[in-house]
């Protein structure tokens, strides 16, 4: 079985967080899966904009690893704004969640936090392979507009939390326990933790740079390319572009050393 769940948030309710090319990701996205990965449309979940609340992306994660058996794929592929919180059950050592910003986030208990993500791929079966693909920032300061290359346009995919909030972080202590990791085999990440992920014109189209450039390398290897070939492709490439972001691949060696997708 192969489902994937496509999320895309251009429209953020007041006009100065607004996004451009979030939806065109999951466009993106679902044609590659469908032209070189063997998926149907109706394989495929897609939620963007207002669609993209968190009870429905919620709802999508939990819809797509439901019924999940060894052998199976899941795809996950997030676009929009990312962001941290204060972390309330001190198992990170800084203190801070990172959190994906849905549509109706209000900073209290509408946002997707990472242990969410974890609680929800816990329980699926050994040998179901998860790949998650994350285009949006996990800190930064504020929002404004980056600079591009001859004018061109480029937005960091990151909200700034509100300051009150945040100085709520010295007073959680934090657990030495270790937390047991999510089960996602193939975590792809826009951007370092400390870095913006660009929202950006490229070649006259918005998308986020991460996955642009993602699928245009895996489209001219026609789907044929094994994921540690792709990650140094792709850092070498956004390097090349003049963006300041250098993607991440979290994998287990042999998935590492696997074809893209292959499970």
């Amino acid at each position: 079985m192969k489902k994937a769940l496509l999320v895309g948030i251009n429209d953020y309710p007041g006009t100065y967080n607004d996004l451009m090319g979030c939806v065109n990701d999951v466009n993106n996205m679902r044609d590659l899966l469908v032209s070189l990965f063997g998926f149907t449309p109706a394989d495929i979940s897609v939620s963007t904009d207002r669609e993209a609340t968190t009870a429905n992306i919620l709802n999508g994660l939990n819809a797509l690893v439901s019924g999940a058996k060894p052998g199976d794929l899941l795809v996950f592929h997030y676009s929009g704004h990312g962001s941290q919180v204060v972390d309330t059950n001190g198992d990170e050592t800084d203190k801070l969640d990172e959190i994906l910003c849905p549509y109706d986030l209000d900073w209290k208990t509408k946002m997707i936090r990472d242990d969410d993500l974890m609680k929800i791929f816990e329980p699926v079966p050994p040998g179901v392979h998860i790949e998650v693909f994350l285009d949006s920032c996990h800190s930064g300061t504020g929002l404004k507009l980056m600079p591009g290359n001859n004018g061109s346009y480029r937005r960091p995919r990151f909200l700034a939390p509100p300051q009150d909030l945040m100085k709520l972080a010295s007073a959680i202590p934090v657990r030495t326990t270790r937390i047991k990791p999510a089960k996602v085999r193939v975590l792809w990440a826009g951007c370092r933790a400390n870095q913006y992920a660009s929202d950006a014109l490229i070649d006259g189209q918005y998308g986020g740079a991460f996955t642009t450039f993602l699928c245009n390398l895996v489209r001219q290897a026609k789907g044929n390319i094994c994921r540690k070939d792709l990650i140094k492709a792709l850092q070498t490439e956004m390097k090349r572009a003049g963006f300041k972001q250098t993607p991440q691949l979290e994998a287990a060696t042999k998935p590492k050393n696997g074809l893209f997708l292959s499970t």
